[in-house]
């Protein structure tokens, strides 16, 4: 993979045509960000041996010779940090040549009404954005019997005058936005087997982070959870953030610890047990905040009183990116994002064993005293020594990764 720049060769080439996101507007960060999404898609379509550069303000993706490029640009599309993506050719600074392309194009795709967009990042070229927009216009106008309809356009055929080079493309596919994975950092999400949290997790990589995930598993062994839905979950998300590791939990020093649990405080303690392991695992490998799946008032365990109860006394912020959505905006969202069908699967989890009526309202001091009668700091000292982390291929005892846990997640 290429990542710099790179000369124009003398015959036009198809190519994949990438803008950035936000990053334009991030100053002196600018340069770091773009080198990473160039990284970031690099990575996500080497399979397919296409080759990715910069050039000025673009990312470039030429395909592999015979490579589907509807299939390439749809897959770059949904890398955090694209705005969008546009299929086309990589044209020499040569005018006629120019015309000729775009007539042929248009010849091939039979348009009814088009349009014509042309931008300048040269500003020193002879003619202006207005007079090449004109010109190609009524080209393809006499010689396709197009109708030039700027309001609504079947086809719009866009032009980026570069130093060295034409960018000429005819079909735009919107991006997901956001930041590249990696600008933002490392975070912990608590994933379970239901809807929220993968959703959850795929926001904050829009965000620009790094996703690790820690799921508490009710199932028998670290293995019997990731080759179930959870491990298929984990894989699927990690498409977009490849860093990401999944950490496994056993549930049972928990069950031990809570037995004598009020039945409608377990709920409220379970929910406080995981952010406090998710707490002391972040500690240790460097992520900066915990995300969960909570939707203010979806279900008990999310009123505003359930979720101070459970967070109070954290040292790490706790982010939740579907505070304000509804169930059918997540679910929405689940199904966009190819999660839905994973998610809706049966797989027991721990919500599943925990009391089915708990308070809704619970009130901080009670499950505080609570949690200090049944002495749960210790169900949470001995769930972290029997981590497991997978990593995408391998299932390992996360103590016996490194002497020094601390350094498992410092890139």
């Amino acid at each position: 993979m290429i990542y710099g720049e790179r000369m124009a060769e003398s015959l036009w080439r198809p190519a994949i045509i990438v803008a950035a996101s936000e990053i334009m507007l991030k100053g002196g960060n600018r340069p770091r960000y773009m080198r990473l999404l160039a990284k970031n898609i690099a990575d996500a379509v080497s399979v397919h041996g296409a080759k990715v550069y910069r050039k000025q303000a673009r990312i470039i993706v030429e395909p592999r010779s015979g490579e589907d490029s509807e299939e390439l640009a749809q897959r770059v599309s949904r890398i955090p940090g694209v705005r969008w993506v546009r299929i086309g050719y990589l044209v020499p600074r040569d005018y006629g040549l120019l015309m000729q392309i775009a007539v042929e194009k248009a010849r091939e795709l039979k348009p009814s009404r088009i349009a014509v967009e042309v931008s300048r990042a040269d500003k020193s070229y002879p003619k202006t954005s207005l007079e090449i927009m004109r010109e190609l216009g009524e080209r393809i106008r006499s010689s396709s019997g197009a109708m030039v309809d700027l309001e609504n356009p079947e086809t719009v055929f866009w032009v980026n005058v570069l130093d060295d080079v034409f960018l000429f493309g005819w079909r735009r596919i919107e991006g997901v936005g956001g930041l590249p994975v990696g600008a933002s950092g490392r975070v912990l999400a608590l994933l379970s087997g239901g809807l929220d949290s993968p959703v959850a997790a795929w926001l904050m990589m829009k965000r620009g982070c790094i996703v690790d995930m820690l799921h508490i598993y009710a199932l028998p062994t670290p293995q019997d959870a990731i080759s179930d839905k959870i491990g298929e979950l984990f894989l699927k998300l990690r498409e977009t953030s490849p860093l990401s590791r999944l950490f496994l939990a056993p549930y049972h020093h928990f069950m031990s610890g809570a037995i004598t649990a009020k039945p409608r405080l377990e709920l409220a303690l379970f929910r406080r047990f995981m952010l406090r392991l998710a707490e002391a695992l972040s500690l240790e490998i460097g992520a900066k905040a915990i995300v969960t799946g909570d939707s203010v008032g979806q279900v008990a365990s999310q009123t505003l009183e359930a979720l101070h109860a459970a967070s109070y006394g954290l040292r790490l912020v706790v982010l939740r990116p579907l505070a304000g959505y509804d169930k059918e905006e997540i679910i929405r969202l689940s199904k966009t994002l190819g999660l839905y069908e994973l998610s809706t699967r049966d797989y027991k989890d721990c919500c599943s064993i925990i009391s089915k009526h708990p308070i809704p309202r619970p009130r901080l001091e009670d499950v505080e005293h609570e949690w200090g009668r049944l002495g749960l700091d210790d169900a949470v000292a001995k769930t972290l020594e029997e981590v497991y982390v997978f990593d995408g291929s391998s299932l390992e005892a996360w103590k016996n990764i490194s002497t020094g846990r601390r350094n498992i997640s410092q890139e």
